[in-house]
């Protein structure tokens, strides 16, 4: 432990001390107890932030605990307590995520009941994608499970709060964790998801050019699902919804996939990959969503042992 660490440390058990005194004050009246407690916090308060400094996270994050814990249930004080759980997650972040993700929940719990709705929907979006990044478990569920669960509650609050940038992000992130890392894979979802996405683009001037890309990865998704006539018919709505589709680069890539799955033209499909990828560069989702597809023409597979199959 460093010469700081070591003296943050010090400093920070001296507060803890102090305000364990005040709490164990005894006092004749509520006012004065009143007042012990709000010392009392304000005094761990302190010795959060010197255990912060200290590096000391997971020290820091129990004592934001016992922070928010007595602005909550003590003083009624949901501001302070929904601070101290947001500050006691970004400690445990970093060590410990099963725990960041608790008092995060926490401190959700308290903007929702005090409708902080935008900051409700921020920290559900962080609780996803810690969710997405660590391997957590809970009540049987799936670190994925979980993550889809948590970007949905993000979309919903966002949504509440007229947030449609964000709330689409959190969708987006529905569909490519359904489509490419659930087990079993949702590509009905995922494709009804980017579906959706593409038409709400279609409402706005400003976006309206990013709906095809939207539109291409619901085709994308029927075909990794199998699904070639309703791939076919997808194609066909998006051309009446978007006069331009048909004639763009992923219009025409998309009905090009249509086509070599159909004819199980392995040869075609891969040609189609590499002249789009040439000019517009394939992302790791569509990628592996393609290599799926290849491999379920390439030789009868299901797609379930691709890391061998090259889209070239």
């Amino acid at each position: 432990m460093s010469a700081m660490a070591k003296a943050q440390k010090g400093k920070a058990e001296a507060f803890v001390k102090e305000a364990e005194s005040l709490l164990n004050k005894k006092s004749w009246f509520s006012s004065s107890k009143e007042r012990n407690v709000e010392e009392a916090a304000e005094t761990f308060e302190k010795a959060a932030n010197a255990y912060k400094v200290g590096g000391l996270n997971q020290e820091a994050g129990d004592t934001y605990l016992k922070v928010g814990e007595l602005y909550r249930d003590k003083l009624s004080d949901f501001s302070n307590a929904s601070k101290a759980f947001n500050n006691a997650g970004t400690c445990y972040k970093k060590g410990s995520p099963s725990e960041a993700v608790k008092a995060y929940q926490q401190a959700v719990s308290l903007y929702t009941d005090n409708a902080r709705i935008t900051q409700a929907a921020k920290l559900s979006k962080e609780i996803a994608e810690i969710y997405e990044n660590e391997e957590i478990e809970e009540d049987g569920k799936s670190h994925v499970v979980l993550a889809i669960e948590s970007y949905e509650q993000a979309a919903e609050l966002f949504g509440m709060e007229d947030s449609k940038s964000n709330a689409s992000q959190c969708l987006g992130k529905i569909a490519e964790l359904c489509s490419a890392a659930l087990d079993p894979p949702d590509y009905l979802r995922a494709g009804k998801i980017y579906d959706d996405l593409g038409r709400r683009c279609l409402s706005s001037n400003l976006l309206k050019f990013n709906a095809k890309g939207y539109f291409l990865q619901s085709v994308l998704c029927q075909l990794a699902n199998g699904d070639d006539v309703g791939a076919e018919q997808a194609m066909s709505k998006y051309e009446s919804l978007d006069y331009t589709f048909g004639d763009s680069r992923e219009g025409k890539f998309a009905a090009a996939l249509v086509e070599s799955f159909q004819g199980h033209d392995v040869e075609g499909f891969s040609t189609a990959c590499f002249e789009f990828d040439r000019i517009s560069k394939l992302n790791p989702w569509q990628t592996a969503i393609l290599v799926k597809v290849k491999r379920s023409i390439d030789d009868g597979g299901d797609g379930s042992d691709d890391s061998d199959v090259d889209l070239t």
